[in-house]
């Protein structure tokens, strides 16, 4: 299965939610070992979190 850009971020931040409200040890692993998968199958390093691009250049 293909996801977009969009996707992406939104799994990164629910993955990221969800390691961040949990005690339990072994599913913040689970939750970071996903999250790696995506980071190491995409680009999700360059997605903008608010849906917008700025350009600093001008």
């Amino acid at each position: 299965m293909k996801f977009n850009d969009n996707d992406q971020a939104l799994i990164e931040k629910a993955l990221k939610f969800a390691a961040a409200n949990t005690t339990d040890y072994t599913e913040i692993r689970r939750y970071v070992e996903v999250w790696k998968k995506l980071e190491n199958n995409s680009n999700i390093g360059n997605i903008q979190y608010d849906g917008f691009r700025y350009d600093y250049d001008e």
